[in-house]
């Protein structure tokens, strides 16, 4: 249930705040969560690909976005489906041999180390089945009254709003278009999922229209999402904390704390035309 009531300056203050310590406590906790050490896990077992093999990559498979060995897919119990193409790399083989050299005294013979190369084969996780973990779950629940309250969000959004049936789970739950100044959201969603990714979205629009760090816009924009859906009673945080704590550099929250200003700024001005 919505839950937005008049309140003083000083009361909307003390109540961002108390927010912004949640969100950052409730992070915080994700970095300590055994789902966060089987995300990191997973995240390790992928290769740092050069870039050669990066453009090799991106040559045969445009859409690429996690790709691995045939034999590290299965570590990670998920299977590469029959029939699908392996995508060719170059992978480095170490070897040594054997060089005689002349010297004034007498000729010696020195071990030489060198690398080769050989095609070897790796398949983007679109080309796999199997549980990939994720952190953070989408929100299903459908508050009451929050479908009028998302109408008239859209109606004020700063910039066009649209649903997008092309975009699937695997591609995110929106995104914001700079160059069309356009947010797209994914169909079918749950009210709360809709309305906590508009915000996200309209945040973005607000917040990162020039060169910015992928990193820090996405830590900013879950976090004004966060603060805007709880200050309206919308609880959102089994997605926020994990969103952010997959986005922040380490424990300390280095992007959260650097954007602690932008991000009351932000939220305050979005509650504004909300309410």
């Amino acid at each position: 249930m919505i839950n937005y009531k008049v309140k003083s300056k000083e009361e909307k203050q003390q109540e961002i705040n108390l927010i912004m310590k949640t969100l950052e406590d409730g992070v915080r906790d994700v970095f300590d969560s055994e789902k966060y050490k089987r995300y990191l896990e997973f995240c390790g077992k992928f290769h740092h690909y050069s870039f050669n093999n990066i453009m090799l990559i991106l040559m045969q498979y445009p859409n690429a976005q996690m790709c691995a060995s045939y034999t590290t897919w299965k570590k990670l119990k998920m299977q590469v489906r029959k029939g699908e193409r392996g995508i060719k790399i170059l992978c480095p083989v170490p070897y040594c041999y054997k060089k005689k050299e002349n010297t004034n005294e007498s000729e010696e013979e020195k071990v030489i180390s060198a690398v080769g190369f050989k095609i070897g084969h790796v398949f983007d996780i679109s080309q796999v089945d199997g549980e990939v973990p994720m952190l953070a779950d989408e929100l299903t629940a459908n508050p009451d009254n929050l479908n009028d309250l998302l109408d008239k969000v859209i109606a004020s959004s700063p910039v066009p709003v649209i649903y997008d049936n092309k975009i699937s789970k695997n591609d995110g739950n929106g995104y914001y278009d700079m160059k069309t100044k356009t947010i797209a959201l994914r169909a079918g969603m749950g009210s709360l999922q809709t309305f906590k990714t508009l915000i996200h979205e309209i945040a973005h629009s607000i917040m990162h229209n020039k060169k910015y760090s992928d990193r820090k816009a996405e830590v900013e924009a879950e976090s004004v999402a966060f603060v805007v859906c709880s200050t309206l009673g919308l609880d959102t945080s089994s997605y926020s904390f994990e969103y952010v704590a997959t986005w922040s550099s380490s424990k300390e929250l280095k992007e959260l704390k650097a954007s602690l200003s932008v991000i009351e700024r932000v939220s305050k001005d979005i509650l504004k035309y909300i309410c």
